[in-house]
């Protein structure tokens, strides 16, 4: 892991290191007192802090996390929602999970996983299934080649390491709640919204002004976004991707509909619709809610992809001409 304790998370909260088996009863416990926290699927008040030019302010610090996966689990195919007991008995098999994640990190003691959102199983609210809709053969192929699972096969270049090892860009675009904490700064005018994230100090612009999607063959990292408001939430459409990353397969015609609806002063419920014909048998929604965040920002030191490939790819070469050694 590129991120440096001292920079992220842990200059918040110095979490000290422990076992999983030492900490799962801490963050049972945690989870529990989760599930009686208001969340995001209630409805929204009038009492919402506006701009001054009238719409929902959305500005300021958010964190999103959670321990619950994107796609539901093969064992919980029938079950949407967790009860009380049934969450109990399923948590030390995914906290374990997430223990043996964060093992294969560096200073990754930061980690401050979130509890289950809402008892669901899954982030992924449609379809009903919660998993993905079914993937064509080239969503596969991007899987293996673009995405996390690109770290296993053999590197000749730079060009071969998953983009967040090359600190190009974070997995910001869209949202998804993971088991560590992320944590994002909105800045709001009346014609733009920015989202500054702490995971590689990633800077997204959307625009509210109207203007013409990017002509066909601009492509770019984070696609293109623009925004308008629908009533009171805010609704971003982001297309233009480059195809040199995937979201589970997606690839450069992925369209993304997110949908921002601050809910009261503490909660933003967030929502995002993947639309990819070429990838997926479907489209497929993801939602979580956000919540309010202390500030400020700190420095993502992501530097391992900027200084530090010459010695992965020169590593890799090394092992290719190391003799082979049968077992005895």
């Amino acid at each position: 892991m590129r991120w440096s304790a001292s920079t992220v998370g842990s200059a918040r909260t110095a979490a000290p290191h422990h076992t999983m088996a030492g900490v799962s009863m801490l963050w049972v416990c945690l989870v529990g007192a989760c599930l009686v926290l208001p969340t995001a699927s209630g409805a929204q008040t009038s009492d919402v802090p506006r701009t001054a030019w009238g719409v929902p302010d959305l500005s300021g610090y958010w964190e999103y996390r959670t321990i619950t996966p994107l796609q539901r689990p093969a064992d919980l195919a029938d079950t949407a929602v967790l009860t009380p007991a049934e969450a109990a008995a399923y948590l030390p098999q995914r906290l374990a999970a997430i223990g043996r994640e964060r093992d294969l990190q560096l200073n990754a003691d930061w980690w401050e996983p979130g509890g289950l959102t809402d008892l669901r199983t899954s982030l992924i609210s449609e379809p009903s299934t919660g998993r993905l809709p079914a993937l064509t053969d080239a969503a596969r192929h991007r899987v293996r080649t673009l995405g996390i699972r690109s770290r296993l096969r053999a590197a000749d270049g730079p060009e071969d390491r998953e983009r967040y090892e090359r600190c190009i860009m974070g997995r910001t675009v869209p949202l998804i709640a993971v088991a560590p904490n992320r944590l994002t700064q909105i800045f709001q005018t009346s014609d733009h919204v920015a989202i500054l994230h702490e995971q590689n100090s990633d800077l997204r612009l959307i625009r509210l002004d109207g203007g013409p999607r990017l002509a066909e063959p601009i492509r770019q990292w984070q696609g293109h976004s623009r925004g308008h408001w629908d009533g009171d939430t805010l609704v971003v459409d982001t297309a233009n991707f480059n195809g040199q990353w995937t979201l589970s397969g997606a690839g450069a015609n992925m369209r993304l509909v997110e949908r921002f609806t601050l809910i009261d002063a503490e909660t933003l419920e967030y929502e995002v619709r993947v639309d990819d014909p070429e990838s997926f048998a479907g489209p497929w929604t993801v939602s979580f809610p956000i919540t309010r965040a202390t500030g400020p920002l700190y420095e993502n030191a992501c530097h391992e992809g900027n200084h530090s490939m010459p010695l992965i790819l020169s590593g890799a070469r090394a092992q290719e001409r190391a003799p082979v050694v049968a077992p005895r």
